[in-house]
């Protein structure tokens, strides 16, 4: 084999090799156009904002995004060829389409930046059919969705209306719905034959309530489109509904990372002080952080109390040995002063015995007037002995008397001590009290604010991390009837709810 065929061997293995890999990381395939750029009409302001944003977000949850902004006919075409080729084998495929569209006679449109009004004439070839949106979502096996926030007000609808002689007679506002929706979700950002509001801020009601929506992790995607349908109702006040169609026949997550909800029924009663802290680091703005602070000052709490109690129990073994060696000490020290004051009692008698004879000889001697030579000098020698063993009676005294007054030192400075460690051990166990009454105190407290955080779960299920504007006040007992409505299809009604669509709704 020739280098050049071998290069070319190898080069083919590469990009078969790539091509898998592409293939492989694409499991998410996702389509998204805004139009808002119109050459014969006035332009949608949000559309391309819409646009940018769903695109941003299906990036960050995995989706291999097809991007086309102001697309005329050939490129929107062309953007669906490529989504479609992309398709095949992924798990999921997503059309995100805003900026107008229009029925003619039941059948759906999308309206390519290029749409001529020349006098109000113009065919529905000029335009992209919805049909074939489907057609090229069906290249996937997997999950198929269908998100259109494409009913404004159309100015091409107007036109067509007003001009009684042309083939789009048949033309009406809004969409119609799709019949073809067999193992497809569709959520349209309004009800069918009905107009969405393009919106006053960055985008329109629909994609704006999308967007936050998308970012809720755990969220069955179903789930996610019920909850933009009551939040565009709320903040329309009731001028817009979405509609949604389902009939998938399995779940899906947009965002599949687990939901804070979920994260916290896992935990358990008996989640450590590191899986507390990594929920309130992974949900930081979940309702449930004071309910998981709360635990973790309990535990911190408890552990504070074991605390102290080992640190006072060590602190007590400590005093207590000392308080023993002291009470030895003074024991040793009070025997030994009570034997030496009895050794010096016995010395004394026997001293005062042994110099009784003594003292009496000097007057038989004194009535010799003389007397020999040997007698003299055995007086001198008695007289030596006496005074010396005053002498070393005098320093034995002053020997027991310091020895005396030693151990009286040392029984005086026991005594010292034993008073010290009482009072100590008596300071330590009044500290001991306050500190493990305060720190039960506290756990009481973060119990009762567990219990209490706990307690809201099933009301705030529904309701997380939604962005809910005020109700406008004109048209306000049909907004709330439809508001009611629109909560009912998730299960997010009261009895006072109830009771209004009984009684006032009808």
């Amino acid at each position: 084999m020739n280098l050049s065929l071998r290069g070319l061997v190898i080069g083919f293995v590469l990009a078969v090799g790539l091509f898998a890999q592409a293939s492989a990381s694409e499991q998410r395939v996702a389509l998204v156009i805004g139009n808002g750029g119109y050459r014969s009409v006035p332009e949608l302001r949000n559309s391309r904002n819409d646009a940018d944003d769903i695109s941003e977000q299906l990036k960050r949850l995995g989706f291999a995004v097809i991007d086309g902004r102001d697309l005329d006919r050939s490129a929107m075409q062309a953007a669906l060829s490529r989504f479609a080729q992309r398709l095949r084998g992924s798990e999921a495929g997503l059309v995100y389409y805003s900026g107008h569209g229009l029925q003619i006679n039941g059948q759906n449109f999308l309206v390519p930046v290029d749409l001529k009004m020349d006098g109000g004439a113009f065919t529905p070839f000029e335009m992209v059919k919805l049909d074939d949106v489907i057609e090229a979502l069906s290249y996937t096996d997997g999950v198929r969705l269908l998100v259109l926030d494409a009913c404004r007000d159309n100015p091409f609808a107007n036109v067509l209306a007003q001009n009684k002689g042309s083939r789009g007679a048949g033309m009406t506002r809004g969409l119609a719905k799709i019949e073809r929706s067999q193992g497809m979700l569709i959520a349209y950002s309004t009800q069918p034959n009905a107009v969405a509001a393009d919106g006053n801020g960055r985008n329109s009601p629909f994609t704006g309530a999308l967007v936050r929506e998308m970012q809720v992790p755990g969220l069955e995607v179903a789930t996610v489109f019920r909850r933009v349908a009551v939040n565009v109702n709320r903040e329309t006040g009731g001028a817009q509904t979405p509609e949604l169609s389902v009939s998938l026949l399995q779940d899906f997550y947009l965002n599949p990372q687990e939901s804070d909800v979920s994260a916290w029924q896992k935990l358990g009663p008996s989640a450590s002080v590191t899986d507390l802290k990594t929920f309130i680091s992974r949900f930081p703005t979940s309702v449930m952080v004071d309910a998981a602070r709360a635990r973790l000052e309990a535990i911190e709490n408890a552990n504070e109390r074991e605390r102290l109690a080992r640190e006072y129990a060590e602190k007590e073994r400590r005093l207590r040995q000392e308080l023993e060696t002291a009470e030895a000490g003074y024991r040793k020290a009070t025997s030994e002063l009570a034997e030496r004051r009895e050794s010096e009692e016995r010395e004394r008698l026997a001293n005062a015995k042994a110099s009784a004879p003594a003292a009496a000889a000097p007057p038989a001697l004194a009535s010799t007037h003389a007397g020999s030579v040997p007698e003299i000098a055995a007086s001198t020698r008695d007289d030596n002995e006496r005074e010396q063993r005053i002498k070393e009676q005098a320093a034995k005294e002053q020997i027991a008397t310091a020895e005396r007054e030693r151990l009286a030192s040392q029984v005086a400075a026991f005594e010292a001590d034993k008073a010290r460690l009482a009072n100590e051990r008596q300071a330590l166990e009044r500290a001991m009290s306050e500190s493990l009454a305060k720190a039960q105190a506290e756990r009481e407290r973060a119990e009762k604010r567990v219990a209490a955080e706990t307690a809201r779960l099933p009301v705030f299920a529904l309701d997380q991390q939604r962005t809910i504007a005020p109700a406008a006040t004109p048209r306000r007992a049909a907004s709330t009837c439809q508001e009611i409505n629109a909560r009912a299809q998730i299960g997010d009604i009261s009895e006072a709810d109830r009771d209004i669509l009984k009684h006032g709704c009808r």
